[in-house]
């Protein structure tokens, strides 16, 4: 019987990690997921008793568990930005220290910001001006893969930092983009329609810093460009 019971706690334990992994390919944000912390402690728990039956070590380790649950989401609470449900700015600094310690390379950023946003608050009201925001994060979201992130910086500023080998890739992820947000244009019945100004840079796996500004200076060409067009 016990033998039984221990086959079906770890057909759970496999169908929790199926189940992270969905997400990911999904593109949910999960990189600070709690339940790898969850499902280790209490399968290490489970073997041991399992192995030494007077050994009573499952219900010590659920608790081990649930405090590194605790922990790990409160972490990523502090990553996630409330109103879009992206990373925010904390995470965007904690991304760019890894890439640099790690000296990553085939990294481009995506800056963005939506042009004449001001405009949609003046003239729907702010609550229109936060669904806008809330809007633009999921056509975002829903445009890069598992290996990419999408940031809102602060106000109407993304960041997306994707992994690609070449710069056909970052260009065919700037079309995906436009074609989302072409899409959301044509099919939403919110009154207003998004326009928006990207830059892009690539990492050259040294300073990020120097990172950043290549992205600015290449959304702000783009956005001159734009009020010119006006």
């Amino acid at each position: 019987m016990n033998f039984i019971l221990y086959i079906f706690v770890f057909v759970y334990y496999i169908e929790s990690i199926y189940t992270v992994q969905k997400a990911k390919a999904d593109s949910i944000l999960v990189e600070f997921f709690p339940i790898y912390y969850f499902i280790i402690p209490c399968m290490i728990g489970t073997m041991i008793q399992g192995f030494f039956f007077r050994i009573s070590m499952v219900w010590l380790c659920v608790a081990i568990a649930f405090i590194l649950v605790y922990i790990e989401i409160q972490i990523s609470i502090s990553f996630i930005d409330d109103l879009s449900g992206l990373y925010n700015r904390k995470y965007m600094n904690h991304y760019l220290n890894k890439l640099q310690n790690n000296k990553t390379k085939h990294v481009y950023g995506f800056m963005m910001d939506i042009n004449d946003f001001k405009a949609i608050n003046d003239t729907y009201g702010h609550q229109k001006g936060d669904y806008a925001l809330i809007h633009f994060g999921k056509i975002l979201q829903h445009s890069i893969d598992k290996d990419s992130v999408a940031i809102r910086m602060g106000g109407d500023e993304f960041v997306i930092f994707a992994k690609l080998k070449s710069d056909e890739e970052a260009l065919a992820l700037k079309k995906q983009i436009e074609y989302n947000v072409r899409q959301f244009n044509i099919k939403s019945k919110e009154p207003f329609h998004f326009s928006f100004s990207l830059g892009i840079a690539k990492f050259n796996g040294k300073n990020t810093d120097a990172f950043l500004s290549a992205m600015d200076d290449s959304m702000y060409e783009t956005k001159n460009m734009h009020r010119l067009m006006q």
